[in-house]
This record gives C-alpha cells, structure tokens and sequence, in this order.
C-alpha cells in the first residue's frame, strides 16, 4: 500500500493494481486490505487521469463497499469521512462514459437513499 503513493508513476500504477486485485477477491483479504489503508490508496488514484484506470479504481472501490455492506463494515462512512464523495460526484460527470457510469453506479448503490 505504501507503493501506492510514490512519486513514480508506473509504480504508484502497479501498486493500485496489486490492491485492486486483492480487494476483488475474499472477504477476508478485503477487510485486512481495507484496514491496512487500501481504501484511501484506491481513492488518491482516482486522480490518476488514465480513464482506464480510474474505471479499474471504480471497480474496486465497489467492491470494497460491496463487502462492507454484506459484513456490517462502515466503509461507506469511510469514504464520505475522507471527502470521497466530492471525488465520485466529479467523475460521474467525467466525459468518459465508462468512468461516468462506473462513479454514477458507485453513488446510487452506496451513497442514496
């Protein structure tokens, strides 16, 4: 996770998919990811301008939340204590239709109620 936040660019890219490849998988590996700070690596990424990879970033953090919400974790909260929202709200008006989609779907599964 740590990775996930070097000057290097390629670097910082092959951390994110490292954590967006653990987080697509058990429960319990999302959970230790999610303590362990991946959360707010995969949100830091959102930034990143590659649409590509913010729609990967998209997937993951869905399925972060997606785990969240089957185990009881507050992961949701999360997001909005961390200013996440404002991230999501901007790229569901991004001009790549994947990226919006992805950020549109995030918001109404786990940000309206």
């Amino acid at each position: 996770i740590e990775l996930a936040y070097s000057s290097k660019r390629g670097l910082r890219k092959e951390a994110i998919w490292v954590i967006a490849n653990v987080v697509s998988s058990l429960d319990e590996h999302v959970i230790s990811a999610v303590e362990s700070g991946a959360l707010e690596a995969l949100y830091n990424f959102l930034s990143d301008g590659d649409a590509k990879n913010v729609a990967f970033v998209l997937q993951s953090i869905e399925n972060i939340l997606e785990v969240g919400t089957e185990t009881g974790k507050t992961y949701a909260q999360k997001v909005v204590n961390m200013d996440g929202l404002e991230a999501l709200e901007r790229l569901a008006s991004s001009q790549n239709t994947t990226v919006q989609q992805r950020a549109n779907e995030v918001l109404k599964r786990f940000f309206t109620k």
